[in-house]
């Protein structure tokens, strides 16, 4: 029979990690990522290279948790307050971010908070750069396991995290100048990052149109607000009318306004350069050519 103190075994743990920065992740498509997740890890844990953790057989994990990946700051405080009794001890393990409170030392992947007493909470700054995937994502993860007071060890319990770009919206072409009547139509292009959904549109840019004095080949005014246009990749357009009528005998502007954006999460997106304007000169006016001297017919 093992006595109290008898030492504890301890076995090596194991998460394996990987970061999928070109995978395209939605709140839909992670619950079955997130299943995925929970059974690798309730398989048997393998060695690990980074840290111990104890009993790892009762490893709990939780639901994954998505947050935005800012390479300028995004930190989140993570705590286990609600169980907490003081005096208890904990031991953390980051990967994907950086522990922002209190220091944490760097193993291998992830960065380890070895036992400490009452650290019932930590900060993390998720800042990975995921520029080179404007609407693809990244995975990170918490491990947390607590050690009272007569050294008996809780569960071991996984937060997954999946990272993604801040949401923004960015017109891509320059503006132009056109003479009335000229043929203009085409689309113009807008920039997209955040998260798409696997499904639907994820991503919606709503834009005002003002052209006063203006109107298409057709004679149709062009002025509109609140219009949407969507989309689920990278980039999302606008079509342009086939071309402008200015009827005026001085400049008028077609001025398109981005007003709002969203990606797949809840919360308005950052607008970047959100105009685009069209300069149209008038039609200049001849005239009749006149005379200086003519014969007059009897």
């Amino acid at each position: 029979m093992k006595t109290r103190n008898q030492k504890k075994r301890q076995t090596n743990y194991s998460f394996n990690y990987n970061y999928y920065k070109n995978a395209m992740k939605t709140k839909k498509y992670s619950i079955l990522m997130k299943a995925v997740s929970t059974a690798m890890f309730s398989l048997v844990f393998v060695t690990m290279m980074n840290a111990q953790f104890v009993n790892p057989a009762v490893a709990n994990a939780q639901s994954g948790e998505e947050v935005r990946s800012i390479t300028t700051g995004n930190t989140v405080t993570y705590d286990l307050s609600l169980n907490h009794v003081a005096g208890e001890e904990y031991r953390w393990a980051v990967r994907g971010g950086n522990v922002t409170t209190p220091g944490a030392n760097p193993s291998g992947d992830s960065l380890i908070i070895d036992w400490t007493s009452d650290l019932d909470a930590i900060t993390v700054d998720w800042n990975q750069d995921l520029s080179s995937t404007p609407i693809g994502s990244a995975l990170g993860e918490i491990i947390v396991q607590k050690r009272n007071a007569g050294n008996c060890y809780g569960q071991i319990q996984v937060l997954p995290i999946t990272m993604w770009n801040p949401a923004t919206a960015d017109l891509q072409d320059a503006d132009i100048e056109v003479c009335s009547g000229d043929a203009i139509a085409g689309n113009i292009t807008i920039n997209l990052t955040g998260a798409p959904d696997p499904v639907a549109d994820g991503f919606e840019v709503t834009y005002d149109i003002v052209a006063t004095d203006l109107t298409d080949l057709g004679g149709n005014s062009l002025d509109a607000s609140g219009s949407t246009v969507v989309s689920n990749t990278g980039t999302v357009t606008i079509a342009l009318p086939d071309g402008l009528i200015n009827a005026q005998t001085a400049d008028r502007t077609f001025t398109l306004t981005l007003t709002a954006m969203h990606d797949d999460f809840q919360g308005a997106g950052a607008l970047i350069d959100d105009e685009y304007v069209i300069t149209v000169h008038p039609t200049p006016v001849t005239g009749t050519i006149n005379s200086s001297s003519s014969l007059t017919r009897r």
